[in-house]
């Protein structure tokens, strides 16, 4: 069996661009591991593994369940190596290529875990940028569980081999901002999650071509184009809203934190203890106007003081309760007929009273 420093290898798992990742086991421990062996050549600069071990240190302090959690990193006959959590799951990639398009309820709740791991990740000090989000680098679980992980690589990955050049698929979850080689900062993870969760309720990238450069120029110039009218049909208009505002191509034109998308999201949430799902009618469209008839999903949330439903969307209620009212023609005639003898019964005691 081929051992790695303290690790007995079990099998080779997959292999990238970046190095190969393995089964293992910690020898002493027994402890399973993925080991993520970076390639022989990323590891010749002397920055560059004083980069990757700072921010593999400071990654191994990261422990939040919606992230892949590094145990350890080092540097074992000049490579270096990572050790990472086990997880027996499929990579968002693998989902979307098997399925497609995926129902909005369950899109809503891969990316408020995907939000609460880059919020985990942007509160460490210093903050922990992804710089690579993707469905690639998205691990779903059995149980629905979702899991983040290579934070930071992207970074150690450009001063390992001093040089910018990214895959196809890569610039496809690119912020303008890293395009440019601009400062970047949390908001530019949030653009990711939007085309993340574009891709998801739409079942392709908003942006595809075969040419990088073309690529690169959509994602910096072009604003994204509606999702289509079958994804549209039923998906709340604050969801719908949210992506777009994600894929704002200035940062400061998207949402504050992820800790602020997160807040959005978990109001449409029926994968959250206490929520559940329930189906509220909202009036055919007006003209002009960007609601789509049909059901729209609210969402109930258990609180401790307040019972009352919290209505996911909103727009269709505040007009059924703005908009005008109108009353049958038998309860307009019997109202008549009321007020027509309280008047009556009013006069005749008023008569009574003066002849008295």
């Amino acid at each position: 069996m081929e051992r790695i420093g303290e690790y007995l290898v079990r099998r080779l798992v997959g292999e990238g661009g970046m190095g190969k990742v393995y089964e293992a086991e910690e020898r002493l421990s027994k402890r399973k591991v993925a080991l993520k062996v970076l390639r022989p050549e990323l590891a010749r600069s002397e920055e560059g593994r004083r980069l990757f071990l700072n921010e593999m240190t400071i990654l191994a302090s990261l422990d939040h369940p919606n992230v892949v959690r590094a145990l350890s990193c080092s540097e074992i006959d000049g490579e270096l190596v990572m050790a990472l959590e086990f997880l027996s799951g499929r990579t968002l990639r693998d989902t979307l290529a098997e399925r497609g398009r995926l129902p909005w309820t369950e899109a809503v709740g891969i990316a408020a875990q995907i939000a609460a791991g880059l919020g985990a990740a942007h509160n460490q000090q210093p903050p922990i940028v992804h710089r690579d989000l993707k469905p690639e680098n998205v691990i779903v679980l059995p149980d629905g569980a979702v899991k983040v992980m290579d934070f930071g690589i992207a970074k150690v990955l450009e001063a390992l081999s001093k040089n910018t050049t990214h895959s196809v698929g890569t610039l496809q979850y690119m912020s303008p901002e890293q395009i440019d080689a601009a400062g970047i900062d949390a908001r530019s993870d949030l653009y990711s999650l939007g085309l993340v969760m574009y891709e998801m309720l739409s079942g392709r990238a908003p942006f595809e071509s075969a040419s990088p450069r073309e690529l690169l120029n959509l994602q910096c110039t072009t604003a994204p184009p509606p999702l289509p009218e079958d994804a549209r049909a039923g998906l709340p208009r604050g969801i719908e809203r949210l992506v777009f505002a994600l894929l704002e191509k200035r940062p400061d034109a998207r949402p504050a934190s992820a800790a602020a998308v997160l807040d959005v999201l978990d109001d449409f949430r029926s994968d959250a203890p206490g929520r559940t799902v329930v189906p509220v009618a909202v009036p055919p469209a007006r003209t002009g106007a960007t609601e789509v008839p049909g059901v729209t999903p609210a969402v109930v949330a258990a609180r401790p003081k307040d019972s009352r439903p919290r209505v996911a969307d909103t727009i269709g209620l505040v007009e059924r309760v703005a908009g005008p009212r109108t009353i049958g023609t038998l309860w307009a005639t019997l109202l008549i007929v009321a007020l027509t003898l309280a008047a009556g019964v009013a006069t005749y005691l008023l008569r009574t009273q003066a002849a008295s």
